[in-house]
């Protein structure tokens, strides 16, 4: 029996496999257009909506696998009943779910990726993973992970920076990837900053094992313990870091500590979704040391100048010049 595009997006859009938004609108377009690819859908759908939930724990990643199995363990007499409709269905369900199961289990063993949260400058999202896990997701990084995750593991990927509350589960490990490291836990606080050349896991609580993709090295950390990699240099260094500085920004803490006003524009504009620029290079080489905690943007250029003695100019709604407090 011939397996069609349209039988696999059918079953794909049922397990939640479709890839993107972009993907998951197309059909959805398509569905209103095309009257026989509805009437597939809606065949496939009943196809679906007739298994059990319960018998389903892991529906959107295993639905081709269950659905064989489920059919092949099926009491024969069963079947007799069924309408000849639903026969043919099941049938080129039954083939195009073993060539879609194929696809699904074969691919690099890559976990399925279905939510993709975005965090632009100025914003900090908070997720909770499927296990409870809480999530904090900072300025312009991004996390990856599935809808649900397997018997016995837990897969994250993530860019950026993202600060990790991890529930303790001894059967299911938990995995963050990045580009060229890895971080194992069972149950942890963590922070991951993998903005830049330099990749830095810090470990609130817990233990932590941290995998380095071009070695291979396994690094365990303790609490309080960092460990900072330089992916051009290769230099790696553990240390000891404090806490309340590395993770403030979780809590809505702009801290700048000990910069010139030059080096805080970059940590400044991504926090608030700006673009501060300094006019004046005695300005620029004024030093700051002060953490902003939950202030607005009004509210924090009304103490910036208040305490690095500058004037701040709106050119629009989110660029501004910092000059001399004197100058005009």
């Amino acid at each position: 029996m011939d397996i069609s595009k349209e039988d696999i997006k059918c079953v794909r859009k049922l397990s939640g496999e479709l890839d993107t938004d972009q993907d998951r609108s197309m059909f959805e377009v398509n569905l209103l257009l095309d009257d026989d690819l509805h009437e597939r859908f809606q065949d496939y759908k009943l196809l679906w909506d007739c298994y059990p939930k319960p018998s389903l724990p892991l529906r959107k990643e295993h639905f081709a696998k269950r659905v064989m199995e489920e059919i092949s363990e099926a009491p024969k007499p069963k079947l007799i009943f069924l309408s000849t409709k639903l026969k043919a269905v099941i049938a080129v369900a039954a083939a195009v779910l073993v060539a879609f199961g194929v696809y699904l289990f074969t691919q690099d063993n890559e976990p399925r990726y279905t939510n993709h949260i975005i965090a632009l400058e100025g914003e900090r999202k908070h997720v909770t993973l499927p296990d409870g896990s809480s999530v904090t997701v900072n300025a312009n990084s991004e996390l990856k992970y599935p809808e649900v995750f397997t018997d016995d593991k837990r897969d994250v990927w993530m860019s950026g920076e993202v600060y990790f509350d991890i529930v303790e589960d001894a059967d299911r490990p938990f995995s963050v990837g990045a580009s060229g490291f890895e971080v194992k836990v069972l149950g942890t606080k963590f922070n991951v900053n993998a903005k830049g050349m330099s990749k830095i896991v810090s470990l609130v609580s817990g233990k932590v094992q941290v995998t380095l993709e071009n070695s291979g090295d396994k690094i365990q950390l303790r609490p309080n313990e960092e460990l900072s990699w330089n992916m051009e240099s290769g230099e790696v260094v553990k240390r000891n870091f404090d806490v309340s500085k590395t993770t403030a920004w979780k809590d809505n803490i702009l801290l700048l500590h000990d910069l010139t006003l030059e080096e805080a524009l970059l940590p400044i504009n991504e926090f608030y979704g700006t673009t501060f620029t300094v006019s004046d290079s005695v300005v620029a080489n004024k030093r700051i040391n002060a953490a902003f905690e939950d202030q607005d943007l009004d509210q924090f250029i009304q103490t910036l100048e208040f305490i690095a003695d500058v004037k701040i100019s709106k050119q629009s709604s989110k660029k501004f010049t910092i000059a001399p407090s004197d100058e005009k």
